[in-house]
Parts: C-alpha cells; structure tokens; sequence
C-alpha cells in the first residue's frame, strides 16, 4: 500500500505540473494511463466528463452558534439512545411534521391563542428530527453522503417555505411580508450551498446564529404573540402589525448577513483565483 500511495502522489504531481504548464493534453493522456478505475478515498475520478467528485463526507462543516458546543455535546448523549428501529429518514420525517405543527400553530393561534402552545412544540420536534437525522447516520457509520446532501437540502428549502406561508396566512405578519424573509433565507441557502460546491465547507451558521438560534428566536416570538395582542399601524396608507415591522426587520438583518457574506466569499475567491495570474 506504502508503494501504491507513493506511485499516486508522484502521478498526482505530474497532473499538477501539466495543469500549470497548461499542458491539458498531457492531462488528460496521464489520468488514461495511470488512474484509470482507480478510488483515492473519497475521491472518485469521473473520465467521462473530465471532473472530479467529492463525496459530501469529505466537507469540512463550520458552526460558530451560540449553541453549537451545547448541541454537540447533547448529540452525544441522544444518539446512543435513540432506538435503533428509528432511521435517518423516519427522523426527517419527523422534523418535517414539527414544522407543519410550527406553521398550524401560528395559523390557528391567530383565531385562538392557546394554538400557539404547538408553535414551540412544533419547532422543538423540528430541532429534535432536523439535527439528528445526519448524527445518528454518522454515529451508526451508516451514512449516505450524496442522498443525505440531496433530501437535507431540498427538506429545508421545503420547511422554510412551508413556514413562511404559515406566518404569512397567520394574520399576525402580512404574506409579502412572509414571502420576503422566506427568499432572503433561501438565498442565504444557496449561498452556503455554493460555498460547499466550490469549497468544500458546509457553513451551518451566520456568525452567532444558526438554526437553532433562528428555532429560539421563534419560540419567543410565539410567546410574545400570546400575551401581547395584535396591534395595527398605519404607515402612509399601509397597515402594518407590530409583528410585520419584526419580521421585516429580520428580513433586513438577513438581507445585510447575506451581502456581507457574498462580499467575503467573493473577495476570497477572487484572490485564490487570480494569485497565479502574474506568474
């Protein structure tokens, strides 16, 4: 194995030199001669289409949350306790009913209030089903790199969708309103989605705040729906609730979080991209 890994690292050399030179045809003849079926650990080379695919366990994850430390440790201790007849996909299953019960709940509470009780439980069931379906595939070692990045990701742009219509059919935040942080947050996602394609790094937080600060916040909004009432505003002509000027306001943050991200990102690329051009 020491020989083979050696061989692999010297042809790996040589592709890089042919890259630098420019060199594409000597590229090309070295990976058809040298590489041909060959796995490097989660590398998979795909002659086809002249590509190489990583495998969604091989990005490295970054979560600076308030409550990423305090997350992980419960992981620890939740997993091996979840029995074993329970599977990644039932617990996505779960966290998409606890939203269904988020989005019923602020709908229902709007005509009720004692329906917002489901809004904290619907988000809690959320967490619960959306933080430990991936955890208890990798505590297992049963987990399905490019299946779990697909449904992850379609499964949260289907929940922060669902979500934003809840909130917005509610009568406490109007549906424009709704629909503006629902896009801001898709975009937010595909940003991060985009990182991880050119990167490699799945960021799961803004900052200090991620989803589990985002599910937080929620629950203390719906708190604040049930005691305090509805209060309209007018502002040139459009009526506004207090709870529209909230989550407009939040819309705004993330709208700032975003730019400041994309600046960043394109900065950073920008610089690994060109530090070659004056060679």
């Amino acid at each position: 194995m020491p020989k083979r890994s050696n061989a692999n690292k010297e042809r790996l050399l040589r592709i890089n030199k042919f890259f630098k030179e420019g060199n594409f045809q000597g590229v090309v003849d070295e990976v058809k001669h040298w590489f041909e079926d060959i796995r490097m650990g989660e590398m998979v080379f795909d002659f086809e289409n002249l590509r190489v695919v990583y495998k969604r366990d091989s990005q490295q994850a970054i979560n600076t949350a308030i409550t990423a430390k305090a997350e992980e440790k419960a992981k620890e201790i939740i997993c091996p306790r979840i029995p074993k007849w329970i599977g990644p996909d039932h617990l996505t299953f779960i966290g998409i009913v606890g939203i269904v019960i988020v989005s019923a709940g602020f709908i229902l509470g709007y005509l009720n209030g004692y329906y917002l009780g489901l809004v904290p439980l619907g988000l809690i069931i959320n967490w619960f089903g959306d933080s430990f379906d991936g955890s208890i595939a990798r505590y297992r070692k049963r987990t399905r790199p490019n299946y779990g990045y697909y449904i992850d990701k379609m499964v949260d742009a289907i929940v922060i969708i669902m979500l934003g219509l809840g909130l917005g059919l509610s009568g406490f935040v109007k549906i424009e309103i709704a629909i503006l942080m629902t896009s801001i947050y898709l975009a937010m996602m595909i940003n991060v989605d985009i990182v991880a394609h050119v990167k490699g790094e799945t960021k799961n937080s803004f900052g200090w705040f991620g989803p589990t600060e985002i599910r937080i916040i929620g629950i203390i909004i719906a708190i604040i729906m049930f005691f305090v009432p509805v209060k309209s505003y007018n502002l040139y002509g459009y009526l506004v609730t207090q709870y529209d000027i909230v989550v407009f306001a939040l819309s705004v943050l993330m709208f700032f979080m975003l730019i400041s991200e994309i600046i960043k990102n394109g900065v950073r690329l920008n610089r690994e991209d060109t530090k070659d051009w004056g060679k």
